[in-house]
Order: C-alpha cells, then sequence, then structure tokens
C-alpha cells in the first residue's frame, strides 16, 4: 500500500499565492455587523458534516423540521477537505475540532469561529501495531508516527513530542488523510497513531494486543475542543449570518437532547447511522462523554493562540507564527437566541 498527500504546508504556501491574486467577491465581511434575527425565505444553508454527527443530532432531536430555512448535509473527513469545500463555496458552516481554522487563516481563508463545546474527554486514543511497546511517552522515540495532517490530530502529536521533550527529528512523522491513519495502522505503515472514535475502538477490539498510551497521557494532548466555523465570505451575507446563528442554538439544544440518554443516543448514531455494534457504539460514547457549550470571549482565542504556538514550535506553519486575533466572530455570543 502506498499512501499518496504532499505536505500540508506546501499545499497551504500554494493557497497563499493563489489567495494573493484573487480579488473580493461578493459583500465585504463585518464582525460588528449586525446579525438580522429574522431569516429570510428561500434561505439554504449547506453544513459540512463528519460522520453524519450533526445531521443525526439535528434530524433524531427534531430540531432540524424547526428551522426556518432549509439545511442541505454534505460529509467531509478532517479539515483540509471541509477547507477545499469553503473555497468551492459547496459548504458555508463546518463541525470540526481546534486546527481546521488555524490552517483556514494560514491559507488566507479566515473561516471565525461561531459555535464552540468543550467534549467531557477529548475522544482520541494514541495505539500502536501489534508487536510495538507502547507504555509510556518514551517509546515514541525513533517510531514512524501516522497522523492526519489539518486536523487537531496533527496538534495532538506535537503536544505528545513536546511532553516527551522530543523533537520531529527523534520520530519519523507521517501525515496522512483522515481516511487512510486506520489503514495504515492496520497494514503495518506506521507504528503508532491517535484514532479518534470510533475508529479507536473497533480498532481495539480488532487488535487486542496491540497497546496505548495511558489514557491521561492521551487526554492531556487534546484540547476536547469542538467548533462550528464558516468562511467570512458566508458570514458576510447577512441571510446566511442570521441562519447560522439559528442553527447554533439549535445544536445546542441537539446535544442537549443526546447526552439526556446515552442509550438513545448510541442506538440513534453509532448503530443506526455508523452501522457499529451497540457495544462498540456504547464505548465510543464513552470516549467523548458530553459537549459543554464554551463561551466565545477572549480566553478561548488564547487556547487558539496556544496551539497555534504549539504548531510554530515544530515548524509547521509556513512564514512562521500567527496571530488568534480575529479567529473568533463575538456576533455569536452577544445575539439573543432567536427561539
Amino acid at each position: 500500500m502506498r499512501f499518496r498527500l504532499p505536505r500540508l504546508a506546501a499545499a497551504l504556501v500554494a493557497a497563499v499565492t493563489v489567495a494573493a491574486c484573487s480579488g473580493p467577491a461578493g459583500p465585504a465581511y463585518d464582525p460588528r455587523a449586525p446579525i438580522p434575527a429574522d431569516v429570510p425565505a428561500g434561505t439554504t444553508i449547506t453544513v459540512a458534516d463528519q460522520q453524519s454527527i450533526l445531521k443525526t443530532m439535528l434530524t433524531a432531536s427534531g430540531e432540524l423540521d424547526r428551522l426556518p430555512f432549509t439545511v442541505k448535509f454534505a460529509d467531509f473527513a478532517g479539515g483540509p477537505a471541509i477547507l477545499e469545500s469553503f473555497r468551492a463555496g459547496a459548504a458555508q458552516v463546518a463541525i470540526v475540532a481546534d486546527v481546521p481554522p488555524i490552517h483556514a487563516q494560514i491559507a488566507r481563508f479566515p473561516s471565525p469561529i461561531i459555535k464552540a463545546w468543550q467534549q467531557d474527554r477529548g475522544g482520541v486514543g494514541v495505539v500502536a501495531r501489534p508487536g510495538i511497546t507502547l507504555r509510556s511517552l518514551a517509546d515514541l522515540r525513533g517510531r514512524k508516527i501516522g497522523y492526519a495532517e489539518g486536523t487537531a490530530h496533527q496538534a495532538m502529536v506535537l503536544r505528545l513530542l513536546r511532553t516527551a521533550g522530543l523533537s520531529k527529528h527523534d520520530v519519523q512523522l507521517v501525515p496522512l488523510q483522515l481516511t487512510e491513519v486506520g489503514e495504515a495502522l492496520g497494514a503495518g505503515q506506521i507504528d503508532i497513531a491517535p484514532l479518534m472514535e470510533p475508529i479507536n475502538t473497533k480498532y481495539r477490539k480488532a487488535h487486542p494486543d496491540a497497546q496505548a498510551l495511558p489514557d491521561p497521557v492521551a487526554q492531556a494532548a487534546q484540547s476536547g475542543l469542538m467548533f462550528l466555523y464558516s468562511p467570512q465570505a458566508a458570514l458576510a451575507d447577512p441571510a446566511t449570518a442570521s441562519a447560522l446563528r439559528h442553527l447554533s442554538s439549535a445544536l445546542d439544544r441537539a446535544r442537549g437532547w443526546v447526552d439526556a440518554d446515552k442509550n438513545r443516543w448510541v442506538q440513534t448514531y453509532y448503530v443506526g447511522a455508523l452501522k457499529i455494534p451497540a457495544a462498540v457504539g456504547s464505548v465510543a460514547y464513552d470516549g467523548q462523554g458530553g459537549w459543554r457549550p464554551v463561551a466565545l470571549d477572549p480566553a478561548l482565542v488564547q487556547r487558539q493562540q496556544d496551539t497555534i504556538d504549539t504548531l510554530a514550535q515544530f515548524d509547521e506553519i509556513p512564514g512562521g507564527r500567527i496571530s488568534a486575533e480575529g479567529s473568533v466572530d463575538f456576533r455569536f455570543a452577544t445575539e439573543k437566541d432567536p427561539s
């Protein structure tokens, strides 16, 4: 098996070049512009979903039917694919973890955060292929570590290296597409990788002899943040911004419905949508736990700056450190719930 993916840094440099040659289109983004309370008739937004989680939450909770506009869903695997959908105008909002909004910023396609949640647990384990020792951070030295570049897994791996006192030269980092990581680990192409749920649980069940970093170590390397973010071009449109504000509130209610009954959600999402056994789904749910809303405030911007600084420390940002200022659209923190 041969995996082909150019370094994301090179792709981002190319994206910067394209952005520099492109002129603005549509209304200008103004983070101080008021968001209309009412969504105009005929408004449609497309959500870049991951593993159909938002679609399932909104549909099963009944919140989708209550929205005063049309919502379409398209599934994508990871931040890089979502960024391309934003660039193409194929989606107006997406769910991601902490790194994709940073990469959008690096690519000069700023896409501010409009909603934030804190997971009870990070939801990602760090596992080895069978036969590889992985009992502590010292066992990372000299290993091929695969990860999905442009996703939260990238920052997680770098935090682990920093805690272990290792540089990138002490390991072999193997950037992959999100859909390739589990396959590469199973095929022995890499030694160690972070795996998200429910892939982590499924892999551990299929490979009971595979070792993993102790859970507290893996948890400490994750921010546990989940975001809705949207490109500035979408937020500049009053109708879309209004729809996204309604969507944000609906998702809070939907997530409350999810976390009110774990077994109901396991049957609805893991068994019904993902087609995996309930036992695996139950463990996968526990790997993340509930989601708590996080305030859109300067403290959140600082948390994003901390992640930026981690990427910069390991030379993962073309041109060096950038500022997290402007990474959050504070209008979505101050507007009254439209429901």
